[in-house]
């Protein structure tokens, strides 16, 4: 019993210890005057990473895409939003179902902030008995919003099967989430729910779709530069 015990209380004191280890959110330097990349970070298989989220400034408020890694960073992330453009986050949008993507949509719906999902994410969160999105991503329709424009596309399965992009016209940005491997990346990641058959195919259309883009932002690791999308195309190559 008294082994139990410790055995316990060391385990909660490890997980509180890795729990601290993960990084707050950094808020990168603009990439326009109104378009923001946001990094979070977590640990898979014992390893750090970073992922890359965008947010949009708009006449009538914040637009989140994809939430932080971490629940407890929710609340700070909009704070310090609020505080650095006066506005509060009045939407947010999810790529995909994964925790550092759709997270806990519970949190922002109860605080009355729209959000938005694909039928095949909410289907997704659902069987995993995870709050759904208060809106159906129209795909393929502009959105509007206080002077700013974007449009959520998908274009195949590839990292997940229910991966979309998020395209800024008034930009030439792509946001490709966890469809777009990084140029750093060594690998493709978790692929536990991939469809590893059908992702070159979908990258093809993305390449032709988008191609006068002057960044595509990957989901994870280093965003910089270009290269991502020839890269992810190497790696799926490799499988």
């Amino acid at each position: 019993m008294k082994k139990s015990i410790q055995f316990f209380i060391v385990s909660i004191l490890l997980s509180s210890f890795a729990h601290a280890q993960i990084r707050d959110f950094v808020i990168e330097p603009p990439i326009k005057p109104n378009l923001y990349i946001y990094k979070t970070f977590g640990v898979f298989g014992g390893k750090e990473y970073s992922t890359n989220a965008v947010y949009l400034i708009t006449k009538k408020g914040v637009v989140l895409f994809d939430v932080p890694w971490q629940k407890t960073q929710y609340q700070s992330l909009m704070d310090t939003i609020k505080k650095r453009h006066n506005l509060p986050v009045i939407a947010v949008f999810a790529t995909h179902s994964h925790a550092d993507r759709a997270g806990d949509l519970s949190f922002y719906n109860k605080k009355g902030i729209k959000t938005y999902a694909t039928l095949k994410t909410n289907e997704l969160l659902k069987k995993e008995g995870k709050a759904t999105s208060s809106e159906i991503i129209k795909i393929g329709k502009p959105y509007r919003i206080g002077g700013e424009e974007f449009i959520v596309d998908f274009l195949g399965e590839g990292h997940t099967v229910d991966n979309v992009v998020v395209w800024f016209p008034k930009y030439n940005i792509l946001d490709g989430g966890c469809l777009v491997k990084s140029n750093a990346a060594v690998d493709l990641g978790y692929t536990g729910e991939a469809n590893v058959k059908q992702w070159p195919q979908t990258m093809a259309k993305l390449k032709t779709r988008y191609s006068q883009a002057t960044l595509i932002i990957p989901g994870h690791d280093e965003w910089k530069g270009g290269g991502h999308v020839e890269h992810t195309l190497e790696l799926l190559n490799k499988k």
